[in-house]
């Protein structure tokens, strides 16, 4: 929709513990726990310094390869891998933290790309910086207030985790089915190249350099599927590959502000970002394309029917 702005019975067969709990991670509460769990994940293999080589979403995906080896699940369309970590923890009854892998079922490949496949002339931002943001100890250890502003300062930005934070799952699709990717690093440090294209997917990108934010704001045809992006402003130190916090999300404490650049676009919309069921979900018409009214990212493994209707507008 688009508005206009203004289990069975029990057998004899007793299935192992870890079968029985990496069933319950395809459903939507058990995604909806990655967002509240603290981010630990120490197995991202990639240390190529990104001031130094423009790391691609090509070589994130890659990576994932590698640190998600293990299938815990598949549906009609997606086969989802966790980490040897994980799947420990699972068999001890703990959340699982590291985030998921997906990968297109090959039974329904074909037609479920077919379905999705992009537009000529889009592009998605993947979110690094966000990523960044939400791993500990980061920024949300200096907002919980265990930590000082050093947990907002030089944080990293070399291993983005794909997590719930970061739109990881939704990244995933939209990947496999064909959308051309760009991540922050490439928006920041090249703005026009958003020129290229038609249309710009925004993602979760809650953290952006003020370059980035002009750039995203003077496209003709912009698209938020996620709410709560181009919230706060970040610096990035390219020696270094770190970001630092300059405002938004109440910082600096002297003079808090919510919007770092003040946005009317993200204030009207950062409600949404707490309605993650998507029940009554519709793409609204801004100024300069449309904005999502909910958060799709425990859903988007189930429900396709936003991305479907994304290539309609």
């Amino acid at each position: 929709m688009v508005t206009k702005k203004k289990s069975s019975e029990k057998t004899g067969n007793v299935k192992p513990i870890v079968v029985i709990v990496i069933c319950v991670i395809i459903s939507l509460s058990m995604l909806y726990v990655v967002f509240n769990m603290n981010s630990q994940s120490s197995e991202i293999l990639d240390k190529t310094p990104v001031g130094n080589k423009m790391t691609t979403m090509d070589d994130y995906i890659e990576n994932l390869a590698i640190t998600h080896p293990i299938k815990a699940q598949s549906t009609p369309y997606l086969d989802l891998y966790l980490t040897n970590n994980d799947i420990n923890r699972i068999n001890q009854q703990l959340p699982f933290i590291d985030g998921i892998r997906l990968d297109l079922n090959p039974l329904n490949a074909e037609q479920f790309i077919e379905d999705l496949k992009p537009n000529p002339g889009t592009v998605v931002i993947y979110p690094v910086f966000t990523s960044a943001a939400y791993k500990e100890p980061g920024f949300y250890t200096y907002f919980g207030g265990r930590c000082d502003e050093s947990c907002v300062t030089d944080v990293s930005f070399e291993n983005p985790e794909f997590q719930y934070t970061s739109s990881g799952a939704t990244a995933q699709i939209l990947y496999h089915v064909g959308y051309d990717f760009l991540t922050d690093v490439d928006v920041d440090k090249n703005p026009k190249i958003l020129q290229k294209y038609d249309t710009v997917i925004l993602l979760h990108n809650e953290y952006v350099t003020k370059s980035q934010f002009d750039a995203f704001i003077n496209h003709p045809n912009l698209i938020f599927l996620h709410p709560n992006a181009l919230y706060a402003e970040v610096e990035v130190d390219y020696e270094k590959n770190t970001i630092t916090l300059i405002q938004g999300h109440d910082y600096p404490p002297e003079s808090p502000m919510k919007n770092g650049f003040n946005y009317e676009i993200e204030q009207e919309f950062h409600d949404y970002e707490y309605d993650n069921e998507c029940k009554n979900w519709e793409f609204i018409e801004i100024e300069n394309g449309f904005h999502l009214n909910c958060y799709p990212e425990t859903i988007i493994i189930e429900n396709f029917e936003i991305l479907k209707k994304m290539k309609e507008l």
